[in-house]
């Protein structure tokens, strides 16, 4: 719903933007013809904050569901528990690496982190690993604290998980450095072994 509506925002944009021209045209405010003179451009976000960041999944929101044709029932409750550490920045992008346990933390699928944060603080993460996987989300404020917002459903057709959560920032002084939620005492000094 919240992807359709950003959709929505962004294609009345263009329409006003190109009102009375013929279809494929497309006029700036200044005459030229370059992206950046489009009228409202906004910079790229600074995201310098996040290089080197590590970010994982609150206890509240590690339920997530997987389907399954192979299982009976074929939809049951799991706990995801995702870590990023993204390792650069640059031009409104994340670059990283992602580690996901649904088994409590028996095994991790570790994935590349390629990102992007818009100027209105819209995520969209894609997760390349086994199986492509992208991620619509939101960076939202909460007191002091940034969180991202995210949602995702993926895997083969056959199984496959969905889940939204809140992403929290995890630092060496927070307990959840040495003892992640969901995986039976593991930390991110042993999850993280790159991507």
């Amino acid at each position: 719903m919240r992807v359709a509506k950003s959709l929505m925002v962004v294609s009345i944009g263009i329409g006003a933007l190109a009102v009375g021209l013929p279809l494929g045209q497309m006029a700036y405010a200044d005459g030229g013809g370059t992206p950046s003179s489009l009228p409202g451009a906004m910079p790229t976000k600074d995201l310098s904050g996040f290089a080197n960041t590590y970010w994982y999944v609150p206890t509240q929101y590690l339920p997530s569901y997987q389907y399954s044709t192979k299982t009976s029932p074929k939809v049951m409750e799991v706990p995801d528990q995702t870590v990023w550490h993204f390792t650069s920045t640059d031009n409104g992008y994340l670059h990283g690496c992602s580690y996901r346990s649904v088994d409590l933390g028996k095994t991790w699928a570790p994935s590349t982190i390629e990102g992007s944060i818009a100027p209105n603080n819209q995520v969209l993460i894609g997760f390349y690993g086994e199986l492509l996987e992208t991620s619509p989300g939101t960076l939202v404020q909460s007191g002091h604290h940034t969180y991202f917002q995210m949602q995702v459903s993926t895997g083969p057709v056959e199984k496959g998980i969905t889940h939204w959560a809140y992403m929290a920032q995890v630092t060496s002084h927070d307990s959840a450095w040495t003892n992640l939620p969901g995986t039976g005492g593991q930390g991110i000094p042993t999850v993280d072994t790159g991507c």
